[in-house]
């Protein structure tokens, strides 16, 4: 689908692309079977500065936004949904840090995830589910 993408969106495209094409396509399935995680295919994606997109760039990222990361994952999905997953819950976990985190913990953690250490977002809480509306826990000291 053509979004009028700018040319930053054109290069992800085409780098998610080519590695969703040369690295994830041939060993996809032995992922689906064996239910292993692909750590070299997020390897790959790290360090094609996949996970760097919606970081700022003043924590080592590219300063990117939504279309940026829909781009990439698009791309992605088209060959491996899991992995593509694996890249948004990262940038799902990111997002709290973005909003709500102070500078010392944006400075300790976005430069990580920026060059590839994995995130993740907890919201599922047994007698809310997934509401996020729902939700009773509360964080004390």
């Amino acid at each position: 689908m053509d979004y009028g993408l700018t040319e930053t969106q054109v290069m992800i495209r085409d780098l998610c692309r080519k590695i969703a094409r040369e690295k994830m396509a041939p060993v996809r399935q032995h992922y689906d079977e064996t239910g292993e995680f692909p750590r070299e295919i997020i390897q790959t994606l790290a360090e094609a500065d996949i996970f760097a997109i919606p970081i700022p760039e003043e924590y080592g990222g590219m300063g990117g936004g939504c279309m940026d990361m829909v781009v990439a994952v698009e791309e992605l999905c088209k060959v491996d949904s899991g992995t593509a997953l694996a890249v948004f819950a990262t940038w799902l976990g990111t997002d709290p840090i973005l909003l709500c985190g102070n500078e010392e913990q944006k400075k300790k953690y976005l430069p990580r995830i920026a060059k590839g250490t994995l995130a993740a977002f907890g919201l599922t809480e047994a007698g809310a589910g997934s509401d996020a509306g729902g939700i009773q826990t509360t964080a004390t000291r």
